[in-house]
């Protein structure tokens, strides 16, 4: 008989025993209640024996969890991902009822069986058909997850998972294996092991919990976020009191104690204000840091899992945070609006056609876990009008077209009627859409969005950068900055940072390179970008952007170097923005409220616009921040290099809906050269208000595929070194 016929005989005469017993043993461990114990372990053992020369290296288990440190772009440490691991809790130093909680909220028969608990999986699959999914797992198997193979739901992970608990059953004691269980695994609000949930919920040491804190602990382990003492503590309670009644089945716990324990309160410590928040210099960037870690794929896994291994993988994090421009924009933002009660100060910085958040501020309450620089969508108002411009300049139309800038107007929008009024009546008269840019006219830009379009402006204000969600669906009321989910200031930044690098748009990363705690390397950030403008749109676009600065609403933010920006202000004032930049640097400034779009009529005596605080604290931030940066022109154009067929001659209209006429010509088509109406005699006050934005039916539309490409990132960088 040949070699080969022999081993695959031997093979089936291994496997065929060993499959009848496991099937006998399963059969027994269903039917056969008093020899239940006996057939599970014997089932567990042929498992573990099957599965042991399969089983893969479980390398760096000893190693306990470790926060990952994040790096500011000149090597400062900014501050943690997670929570530091103290002194490993030792399972010799616990009171029985801790361990004993523990055991029978998760693994009764840990100490029986060999990683696997045949019983517990059969159980599962039938409460699971009966629509009561739970788990089978053991601690073994829990210890392999959470180390290696995640919490995805599939067949092949849990065929993983249990090898990796046949090799951690091979190498490690039971007491090793619980032991490392109770320092490791999460029971909620960032506390990873027993010693620092004791801590967080009790205010108290692992060895000083009695039997209903610890059941309360141990029951948390099943749905740590769910299970919230403080947000629904009836539910904690009575799982609490389950996990207590299953200690006193097993004879962990007397009668009497579990009556006492029953009816124990809960007695929460006080939760701690940012508890979950980051520590550190710059707290809100550092949790931004986590979040993009966490959708990294060379991190492994999916995100849920992801996101534990950034906090307890003991990473170094190198960022491309810059500190001194940084403390720059909180000093602004302390000397501006610094006073107790005073609204909200957000700063998001990118630099153009690289992408690289240089800062992000969330403002002066580093306590607060919601950041309003990356997690805050707001209505732009009319800091949103350049991207209406764009889809203007795409469809065509010359900017030193002249509409009527009379209010109220009626324009026939996607379909239906469309009434727009100007901010304080201000508005009248012949204007081109390069002025009431300057001037922020909000009957101008309604009737710009009537020609051109919402679709159309959705696309390229999604192009530039502005995220699907914050732009669907199309509305008219785009035209004026009106979003149904609104854009944050990092979004508002990356995106005006296209027209900065000439049309070229850069995504926000934070994450230059993530090192193990070997230091090994495990990713490195590679620059995509797109066209996101034509570069003569750009160019067009600059031009009148700067003129914001100079001689429009935004004249608070210049800076003594070529600048260009625009000031947004919504309704009722609730919100506040100046977005501008130079070549080198894109910022956004938002000033509001974080728990709403909350009116701001009264701020020190100021009725708060974009042309207000938020353009002072730019101007003050960036004059600053860009000390010893070469200055460099901004690249304009003019219309007249786009190729458009001149500006079309206009007549004011009486008010009536769709009353922007142009005058054809012979063939049909606009008349070139057309001259445009003489500028319109315009002094401007220092603090020029922004118009409010009126709300629009949505449009629903689709959008086309947005284009790629490699282009030349820029050399001058911000304090990067």
């Amino acid at each position: 008989m040949a070699s080969d016929d022999r081993s695959s005989l031997w093979r089936r005469l291994r496997w065929g025993p060993i499959a009848a017993a496991t099937v006998v043993a399963l059969l027994v461990i269903g039917l056969v209640p008093p020899l239940r114990g006996l057939a599970a372990n014997i089932a567990s053992k042929v498992i573990l024996f099957v599965a042991s020369p399969l089983a893969p290296s479980t390398g760096g288990f000893d190693d306990l969890p470790e926060a990952s440190r994040v790096l500011a772009a000149d090597g400062s440490e900014l501050g943690v991902l997670g929570v530091e691991q103290r002194e490993p809790v030792r399972l010799s130093s616990l009171p029985p009822h801790v361990v004993h909680a523990v055991l029978a909220a998760e693994d009764a028969n840990f100490y029986d069986h060999s990683g696997v608990d045949p019983a517990a999986v059969l159980r599962a699959v039938f409460n699971t058909a009966k629509g009561d999914t739970q788990g089978g797992s053991t601690i073994t198997q829990q210890l392999a997850k959470l180390n290696y193979t995640g919490s995805q739901r599939t067949v092949m992970r849990k065929l993983r998972e249990v090898l990796y608990a046949a090799r951690l059953e091979q190498r490690y004691s039971k007491d090793e294996l619980l032991e490392r269980y109770l320092n490791q695994v999460y029971f909620g609000d960032n506390a990873y092991g027993i010693r620092l949930a004791a801590e967080r919920f009790f205010a108290t040491s692992p060895e000083r919990l009695g039997p209903a804190q610890a059941a309360t602990l141990a029951g948390k382990i099943q749905s740590p976020s769910a299970l919230d003492p403080y947000k629904d503590p009836a539910a904690v309670q009575a799982r609490r009191n389950q996990v207590l009644r299953n200690m006193a089945e097993h004879g962990w716990l007397s009668v009497a104690d579990l009556a006492a324990a029953e009816v124990e309160p809960l007695r929460p410590a006080p939760r701690t204000a940012g508890a979950t928040a980051p520590a550190g210099r710059a707290p809100h960037f550092v949790a931004y840091v986590g979040r993009e870690a966490a959708g990294l794929d060379e991190l492994g896994g999916i995100d849920a899992n992801r996101q534990k291994l950034v906090l307890t993988g003991g990473y170094t994090i190198r960022t491309t945070f810059d500190p001194k421009a940084f403390d720059e924009a909180v000093a602004a933002a302390k000397a501006t609006l610094g006073a107790a009660g005073d609204p909200t100060t957000a700063v998001a910085s990118v630099q153009p056609g690289d992408g690289a958040i240089r800062v992000l501020f969330g403002g002066l309450d580093p306590t607060l876990e919601f950041d309003p620089a990356t997690q805050g969508r707001r209505q732009p108002g009319s800091s949103f009008k350049p991207f209406v411009y764009l889809a203007m300049l795409r469809a065509g139309i010359d900017p030193r077209t002249t509409f009527d800038a009379g209010s109220p107007k009626t324009v026939d929008c996607a379909g239906g009627p469309w009434t727009v009024r100007n901010y304080e009546g201000r508005g009248g008269g012949a204007t081109t859409v390069d002025d009431a840019m300057v001037r922020s006219i909000n009957t101008v830009f309604a009737q710009v969005m009537a020609r051109v379009g919402p679709a159309p402006t959705q696309q390229a204000a999604e192009d530039a950068g502005v995220s699907r969600e914050a732009v669907d669906p199309p509305e008219c009321a785009m035209a004026l900055g009106g979003l149904r989910h609104g854009v944050s200031p990092l979004e508002m930044a990356a995106s005006f940072a296209t027209f900065a690098a000439r049309g070229v748009y850069a995504p926000p990363y934070a994450i230059t390179r993530i090192d193990d705690r070997e230091g090994k390397l495990v990713y490195q950030h590679s620059p995509t970008t797109h066209r996101g403008a034509e570069e003569k749109e750009a160019g067009v676009l600059n031009a009148v952007l700067q003129r914001v600065v100079r001689e429009g609403t935004g004249t608070a933010a210049a800076i003594g170097r070529p600048l260009a920006g625009k000031t947004g202000t919504t309704e009722n004032n609730g919100n506040a923005w100046f977005v501008g930049y130079v070549p080198q640097l894109s910022t956004a400034v938002w000033v509001g409220r974080p728990e709403g779009d909350i009116p701001m009529t009264n701020v020190h005596g100021v009725a708060v616009t974009g042309g207000s605080y938020p353009a002072r604290i730019f101007a003050r931030y960036m004059r600053a921040a860009l000390a010893g940066v070469p200055v460099q022109d901004l690249y304009t154009a003019s219309p007249d290099d786009l190729g458009l067929r001149g500006a079309p001659e206009s007549v004011v209209p009486d008010g009536t809906v769709g009353s922007t006429v142009t005058r054809p010509s012979p063939d049909g088509l606009p008349l070139p050269d057309a001259p445009s109406s003489p500028p319109v005699s315009f002094e401007p006050p220092a603090l020029l208000p922004e118009p409010p934005t009126p709300p629009v039916p949505p449009v629903p539309t689709t959008r086309a595929p947005r284009p790629t490409t490699t282009v030349p990132r820029p050399t001058t960088t911000i304090a990067s070194p």
